[in-house]
């Protein structure tokens, strides 16, 4: 009997574990908030226009959301622009943490 309670403690402790640990680089990535902004953002855009093409929603109301969204999401593209490595060659490049361009190979800018 006490074999078996400690073995379902383990198991309960096993499954419940993720429950309560912090995710993972929460507290490391400043510039996964700035992607996620922009993530919200673009999400946030599309969902209007599915909602205008689907009859949801008015020519007035998409216009004026779309203008509101599409400011928020310039926005955080603009605060996240500082995150991203600079190509001397191609310019700011996608990859944020990268240490050479993927289009021509050469070392990145600090």
């Amino acid at each position: 009997m006490l074999i078996g309670t400690s073995l379902a403690l383990v198991a309960l402790a096993f499954v419940l574990y993720p429950l309560f640990r912090e995710p993972l680089g929460i507290s490391t990535l400043a510039r996964g908030a700035s992607r996620q902004r922009v993530t919200t953002a673009v999400d946030a855009l599309r969902e209007i226009e599915f909602d205008h093409a689907t009859g949801k929603l008015s020519e007035r109301d998409y216009a004026e959301l779309k203008s509101s969204y599409t400011e928020h999401a310039i926005a955080a593209m603009r605060a996240g622009e500082s995150d991203r490595s600079m190509c001397d060659t191609c310019g700011p490049r996608p990859e944020a943490d990268a240490l050479f361009c993927s289009d021509c190979g050469r070392a990145l800018a600090a």
